[in-house]
């Protein structure tokens, strides 16, 4: 999480509240929707599981991409959410849109 600390830091689009909402994202994402911050997933006592784990790295080696290039939060959770790909910035997941 030190990469993605530096990477919200040094952001140019960087917004006092980024820390939070770049992480409650990263909590909605790794788990489906199922929690919606971080705080509401610590305080149900769940833990992640392996599958989960490698998600969560995934999605914050991209966000730490997609900071590196400037793009705003907004962006950033539009392009996670909209291509659901934390492979790659492609977003095709390996699959070609014509299949």
């Amino acid at each position: 999480m030190n990469r993605l600390n530096t990477a919200i830091t040094n952001s140019k689009q960087s917004k006092p509240y980024y820390h939070k909402i770049i992480l409650d994202l990263l909590v909605q994402l790794t788990t489906s929707g199922k929690y919606r911050s971080l705080t509401s997933f610590k305080q149900s006592g769940d833990k992640l599981t392996a599958e989960q784990k490698e998600t969560l790295r995934r999605y914050t080696d991209s966000i730490i991409l997609l900071l590196e290039l400037g793009m705003a939060f907004h962006e950033i959770k539009q392009f996670l959410v909209n291509e659901k790909s934390p492979i790659g910035l492609g977003g095709s997941n390996g699959k070609s849109k014509n299949n």
